[in-house]
């Protein structure tokens, strides 16, 4: 075990433990301010405490944290990637600066790092265990099978887990996923998702495509320019002229770093930033919106009334959807007045036509036309693979077969070891407390002895944690001066997977043995017992 759990004497640590010896305090209720259910059964169970602004993880915690490092580094180091470590705060740049200097030829080619660190979550800002992985290839087709294998990789530690997770796209186009997300649907998270279960399209809700839907056969108008006096908002211009917003287009102004984007989209939709950066190749969080002086230059008009027609010195990017729109409402570019009957291609056109809305519940999948639901999730780890310019600075090149200097690309993921607990645990639980599944539990049996001024109990007890300590498995032994019904709630709260309790029939070597996630207890021999607990580890595939 770690060095870390400095709570257990050196003859304690593994396998064993006497939950007398342990730092062990159960509580029933937890502060009002904790609304997580993990958080509230890792607390109530004794294996976190809330300090300041951060956690503590307590020795029973830390065992299951110490037991998913296990799991993960042994997944990882059969892909042939080697721990290190940095001591001060690093990102992918740390990683990239410290082979550069190193990587000469191909030959070295592929390789990859990964260390585990704690850091702070970028939603919740506090701390978090980290597993952050990079790797280095020479080509695209190399990465791109590293990148696939990784996915398999996460996959298989998420099921050893016992979760069941989404593998969802982030940044993607048609041809290509770039970067993708592991997330656990819950309540509880901060993200969205788009699902289809028709077709199994998954995406985050920021970065989901949008069925495009063509055409439109309604006969085109003639334009009519309309007073709307002090009618800004789609919602004021709803009102005013008693039209659906579907029927509106919506005009958002934006600056880059060096020019000016009139982006429209239909009046009941919403911009999509982050998909509009992408249609434009540039850097994500560099758009901002047009200031009041800038919408007057660029429009001709007071904020509020800009439309398609007539702009200055801007570039027009245009959501499908409004491209299939008959006779809309826009802003004229004229305080104070709106167009109605304006008609994409005969009264105005795009310099590039993009899918730019952020899909909402009830839209139609992008892949097969069914309807697209929207849920909350946990998002557990990211992948992503990118090409480091080797003009840049922090550029790693190599020297190919033929001499010749090339990029080398790069594949970079993590895992947030703090936010895959807190999915276990929402995913395995019950009223009475945590349901741990075998791999990560912090102990997989704990023998609970009902009286311990009764010697038969304490004998048999020590018998069977002898026994099954001998046979290689993780035993817990509450020993403790407690009311029996106080350590079965307990045991329950704790989640240890198998409970054998030592009671009244100690003297005939009868126990009751229960599992966790199971309502039925049962009377056996001690022995029996014992033989349980080997055939189910066996079932399991505990080694």
């Amino acid at each position: 075990m770690n060095n870390h759990l400095h709570l257990y004497t050196k003859r304690e640590r593994g396998k064993k433990m006497r939950a007398s010896k342990l730092y062990l305090h159960t509580l029933r209720e937890v502060p009002s301010e904790i609304e997580k259910v993990s958080e509230k059964l890792l607390i109530r169970g004794s294996m976190m405490r809330k300090v300041g602004g951060t956690y503590v993880y307590l020795p029973l915690g830390y065992r299951v944290i110490e037991k998913m490092k296990k799991i993960f580094r042994g997944i990882l180091e059969r892909e042939g990637l080697q721990e290190f470590s940095i001591l001060l705060p690093s990102d992918e740049k740390t990683y990239i600066s410290l082979v550069k200097k190193d990587l000469k030829s191909y030959k070295e080619l592929p390789f990859g790092f990964y260390q585990v660190k704690t850091g702070k979550s970028k939603e919740d800002k506090k701390g978090s265990i980290l597993v952050d992985v990079i790797t280095f290839h020479k080509d695209k087709e190399e990465l791109e099978a590293h990148f696939q294998s990784m996915h398999t990789n996460f996959e298989e530690m998420f099921k050893t887990c016992g979760l069941k997770t989404k593998k969802v796209l982030d940044i993607h186009n048609k041809e290509e996923i770039i970067s993708g997300k592991f997330v656990f649907i819950s309540d509880e998270g901060k993200e969205e998702m788009a699902i289809c279960k028709s077709c199994g399209y998954k995406a985050l809700k920021k970065r989901a495509m949008c069925a495009i839907n063509l055409p439109n056969e309604e006969k085109e108008k003639s334009l009519e320019e309309v007073y709307t006096p002090n009618v800004k908002t789609i919602e004021q211009l709803n009102e005013f002229l008693e039209l659906e917003e579907a029927k509106l287009i919506k005009c958002l102004l934006l600056k880059g770093k060096d020019q000016f984007i009139a982006a429209f989209i239909r009046g009941d939709r919403e911009l999509n930033l982050a998909k509009l950066e992408t249609a434009l190749n540039i850097e994500p969080m560099t758009l901002s919106f047009a200031e009041g002086e800038e919408v007057e230059r660029i429009t001709s008009a007071k904020t509020g009334f800009a439309g398609p027609m007539g702009l200055k010195d801007v570039m027009v990017v245009v959501d499908p959807e409004v491209t299939s729109m008959k006779n809309a409402v826009a802003g004229a570019n004229k305080t104070d007045y709106h167009i109605k009957n304006v008609n994409y291609g005969r009264d105005f056109k795009a310099d590039l036509v993009e899918d730019i809305i952020t899909i909402k519940e009830g839209d139609q999948c992008p892949r097969c036309k069914d309807l697209i639901e929207i849920k909350k999730g946990i998002e557990l780890a990211a992948l992503k693979k990118r090409n480091i310019n080797g003009s840049e600075n922090l550029g790693a090149t190599y020297i190919d077969e033929n001499g010749k200097e090339k990029n080398v690309l790069i594949g970079s993921y993590n895992l947030d070891i703090t936010k895959i607990l807190a999915a276990i645990i929402n995913e395995h639980h019950d009223d009475e407390g945590i349901l741990w599944p075998f791999s990560v539990a912090p102990f997989h049996v704990i023998i609970s002895i009902v009286n311990k001024k009764k010697e038969e109990q304490i004998a048999l007890g020590e018998k069977i944690y002898k026994e099954l300590l001998e046979r290689n498995i993780e035993v817990l032994l509450d020993d403790r001066e407690k009311q029996a019904g106080a350590k079965f709630k307990d045991a329950d709260l704790l989640g240890i997977p198998i409970r054998i309790v030592v009671g009244k029939k100690a003297g005939d070597e009868v126990v009751e043995y229960k599992l966790r996630n199971e309502e039925e207890k049962i009377e056996i021999p001690y022995d029996q017992a014992i033989s349980n607990v080997l055939k189910l580890f066996k079932e399991v595939g505990i080694k």
